[in-house]
């Protein structure tokens, strides 16, 4: 192509590209902070929680198009915004039923579309609260982190079976758990402590890990579905519907166009030996210490090794994993599966590093020497304790 036609034509792209921009930001509502979702900035929103937990290396997805649990472990219920059916009811107890965990949580906006799933539950409300701080109602947290956690204008749960008290505010029950089947779900009647705005007050991020810690991990999936995007048109697919998709369609088919005509690529070519790979033990510990470090609250990756340690051991040998960890070293000793020397030995440094401001390399360390431990409780008992 000769540098006549290539000018005009760049200079096109590039109009047609800006003229996309303006569009796209246009077309926004001045503010998003009432938008749940968490594709969401604003202070509503979960988008900051959502791209935490990626960070963290969990397995997180968003549940959108179709509401289908076959690929989740750990369902977040955050403020829907569209009711949910009779059939989604039936479909999310089936997935409690069948071993599930589930953490719902919402507020004023999202009360009365997730109200048919509470009734299911045997969840009520008993009144509105004013914004305040709860606490732990009871010993829930395994790392014994979550101290306060700020609300705002929530609701309070009708302190009655099935309901079991995990967080207060003065006398009123915030934060429950109930046991549905194999399954657990954890009811939040306030919002803040997930949301952009109120995730870094107080212990709501370590509130988080706590519940996802019980809920014993697995795919963690975000119910954007009843956020609306089940429907056409709505959520992340609806930027490209009317004139404004077909505009930002066209600046792309001819940026693609252009750069096709002009042998260009988007980027330098891969070499054939890079591959994706998942991050190691030491990039997956760094990730969680830089997290902590800006928190001040690097202590609690030490906690969580300890925790899920004990997780482990209380796999397999049967041992209650919310005894505290003197009286846990104590069954194992009479359980005659691993070396309860280096059990306690690893949960006792777990405890010293949790109590302080460990560096990296002590966080790794304590990861490495985990494993080890894990891999000698993962043998068949033999017959007497060492």
């Amino acid at each position: 192509m000769s540098r006549r036609l290539v000018q005009p034509l760049v200079v096109l792209v590039g109009a047609l590209l800006v003229l996309a921009a303006i569009a796209v930001f246009s077309a926004r509502p001045p503010s998003d902070d009432s938008d749940p979702s968490s594709r969401s900035a604003g202070k509503l929103g979960s988008l900051a929680l959502y791209t935490w937990l990626q960070r963290l290396g969990l397995d997180t997805e968003r549940i959108s198009g179709s509401f289908t649990l076959a690929a989740t472990d750990v369902l977040v219920e955050y403020d829907p915004s569209v009711d949910f059916s009779p059939s989604e009811v039936a479909t999310t107890r089936s997935f409690l039923d069948a071993g599930g965990e589930a953490i719902v949580a919402f507020g004023a906006e999202g009360v009365g579309s997730v109200q048919p799933l509470l009734q299911s539950l045997g969840v009520q409300l008993s009144s509105a609260l004013p914004p305040g701080v709860a606490t732990p109602a009871q010993p829930f947290d395994v790392a014994s982190r979550v101290h306060a956690v700020p609300t705002s204008a929530g609701f309070a749960l009708l302190e009655a079976p099935p309901v079991v008290p995990l967080l207060r505010q003065s006398s009123d029950v915030v934060l429950a758990g109930v046991q549905v089947g194999a399954g657990r779900v954890y009811v939040l009647g306030d919002t803040a402590p997930l949301s952009n705005d109120g995730l870094r007050d107080g212990d709501a991020a370590v509130l988080m890990l706590s519940l996802l810690d019980r809920a014993r991990g697995g795919r963690v999936g975000f119910d954007e579905f009843h956020h609306g995007e089940g429907v056409s048109g709505t959520g992340a697919a609806a930027i490209f519907s009317g004139p404004m998709g077909a505009a930002a369609a066209l600046a792309v088919v001819l940026a693609v166009v252009f750069l096709a005509i002009n042998g260009r690529r988007l980027g330098r070519p891969l070499a054939t030996s890079d591959a994706a790979l998942p991050p190691s033990a030491s990039a997956y510990v760094a990730a969680v210490a830089e997290l902590f470090a800006r928190s001040r609250r690097r202590g609690s990756v030490a906690a969580h090794y300890a925790a899920e340690l004990k997780r482990h051991v209380g796999r397999v040998t049967g041992i209650d994993q919310q005894l505290d960890d003197d009286a846990f070293v104590a069954a194992a000793a009479a359980s005659g599966f691993g070396d309860t020397a280096s059990l306690d030995a690893v949960l006792r440094r777990a405890r010293g590093l949790a109590a302080g401001h460990p560096d990296d390399a002590s966080l790794l360390r304590l990861a490495q020497d985990s494993v080890d431990v894990e891999h000698q409780w993962s043998q068949s008992p033999q017959g007497t304790a060492q």
